[in-house]
């Protein structure tokens, strides 16, 4: 029942990288036995090609665990139990190296949804097919676009600080390659571009998204991204980047469009872990016989799986015994010997027995939240509390913990991150939120132990691998602060 499987069309591992090989990009050959001129000679080839990246996401390495676990464990969310099995021990402890294999394998995983929506791309816009096939054609370019887009924004979040870390975002961020190789020979060593160059990259690739995909306005399948998910993508991107005008304008054109809705908080929890609910926008699928299996976030969670990971106590508390969304998270006895009790045992995915629980990417939610930060910032403050009160109220029966008018300036941008904090904890957000707006806070680690994480800090961003500081030599003198 296990494992994803990777598409023949692919290569595997991808040639910037290696995934397949755990080694440096510089040190691999591409795949002698897969010919990338004989794969995606159709559309059905490039169907495969793309079906291929979506299982990149799945995996352990990407949005299958790691990628949904690091914000928030290395934030005030979570913290590793007393009683653990040593993953994800030095992002809890904030003692990372540049060896760290599971920052490897992140980086590695990323850089392989570049290499194949790289090829993806260069093969696609290039195919001719027949007039019955063009729409979907079209399609597929689209999404490859997004995908490429979300691939770079994951990596510059976290091997790079903030946008706004230097006035011009001239700092360092993460290489950028636009083309793949397909022979040893033609594979360059590239330095790390700036955080703008990143963001602009980004941005380009999710405009070449919507005018790809803007025909594509159906909303049955939420694990491919559709118009909708680029535009919601692209409203997050902006937001990091604190071009407001522009995350207005994008969230309302989602909003007022009505393909999505909240859910009603009567069902919010049971619904939340369905298929494809109302409220999801772009979501990782998984089935029974395609999972994670023990590997999946949700065995991480539960007490019958590693159970690993628990819920803070201050992230516990932030929840009033009014709001739905506390049953996220149970108040009881840690698993195993000298385990915590009480500990926060945290539920938000929980599947540890069939495994097909999709993972949230972008709900409507954000797309609420989004617009509320955009308004606080833009001094629309009434228009801020009202989308703010949209998402408190449909979790929370409370009518005293919606925002009255009398909450303004800093405070409402305040009440604004604490509802943040609510409505996404366990969704891989609370650390970039945190560093985006520049917030210090105080981490718990495994056991009682806490120190402050002042903004900004080294720490908060994962090391450049150090295999690839070793292949590359354009990366000499380009790692992060505190890991060379």
């Amino acid at each position: 029942m296990k494992r994803i499987k990777y598409s023949l069309y692919i290569l595997a591992a991808a040639v910037l990288t290696g995934t397949a090989c755990k080694k440096s990009f510089l040190e691999v050959d591409p795949q002698q036995n897969t010919d990338t001129n004989q794969t995606m000679l159709d559309v059905a080839g490039v169907r495969a090609a793309v079906n291929g990246v979506y299982a990149l996401l799945q995996s352990a390495n990407s949005y299958g665990r790691t990628a949904s676990l690091i914000p928030d464990l290395m934030s005030d969310n979570m913290q590793i139990s007393v009683v653990n099995a040593n993953r994800y021990q030095p992002q809890d402890q904030y003692t990372m190296a540049s060896t760290d294999g599971m920052v490897g394998n992140l980086w590695n995983n990323l850089y392989a949804v570049v290499a194949n929506t790289n090829l993806i791309i260069q093969k696609a816009e290039a195919l001719t097919v027949p007039i019955a096939d063009t729409a979907e054609k079209r399609k597929l370019i689209g999404q490859a676009y997004a995908l490429r887009s979300l691939g770079y924004f994951n990596l510059v979040r976290f091997f790079a600080q903030p946008y706004n870390f230097t006035g011009d975002a001239s700092h360092l961020g993460v290489p950028i390659t636009l083309t793949t190789a397909t022979e040893k020979s033609g594979v360059v060593a590239l330095p790390r571009n700036t955080v703008k160059e990143n963001y602009d990259q980004i941005i380009k690739d999710l405009d070449s998204a919507l005018s790809k995909l803007s025909f594509d306005t159906s909303v049955a399948s939420k694990t491919r991204i559709n118009l909708y998910g680029a535009q919601s993508l692209l409203s997050r991107v902006y937001l990091y980047k604190q071009d407001y005008a522009k995350v207005i304008d994008l969230s309302t054109k989602i909003i007022d469009k009505k393909k999505y809705s909240l859910l009603p908080r009567v069902s919010l929890n049971a619904d939340f872990r369905k298929q494809s609910n109302a409220e999801s926008i772009f979501e990782i699928a998984f089935t029974p016989t395609d999972n994670n299996s023990t590997d999946a976030l949700g065995y991480f969670f539960a007490q019958g799986g590693y159970g690993d990971a628990i819920a803070t106590d201050t992230m516990y508390k932030i929840y009033k015994a009014t709001d739905i969304r506390r049953d996220f998270v149970t108040r009881s006895r840690r698993t195993g010997t000298g385990g915590e009790n009480p500990a926060n045992i945290i539920n938000k995915y929980n599947n540890i027995t069939t495994y097909d629980e999709n993972l949230k990417v972008i709900r409507l939610a954000e797309i609420y939240m989004n617009r509320a930060e955009a308004y606080a910032n833009t001094n629309q403050e009434d228009l801020a509390r009202t989308d703010l009160n949209v998402v408190i109220a449909r979790a929370d029966t409370d009518a005293a913990s919606q925002v009255g008018a009398g909450v303004t300036g800093d405070d409402l941008k305040k009440a604004i991150l604490n509802e943040r904090r609510r409505e996404f904890a366990f969704e891989g957000h609370r650390l970039f939120d945190l560093t985006r707006l520049k917030q210090t806070f105080t981490k718990t680690r495994r056991g009682t132990i806490t120190f402050i994480v002042n903004a900004p800090e080294n720490r908060t961003i994962l090391p450049i691998p150090q295999r690839e500081m070793d292949a590359n030599p354009k990366l000499a003198g380009q790692q992060n602060p505190g890991y060379q």
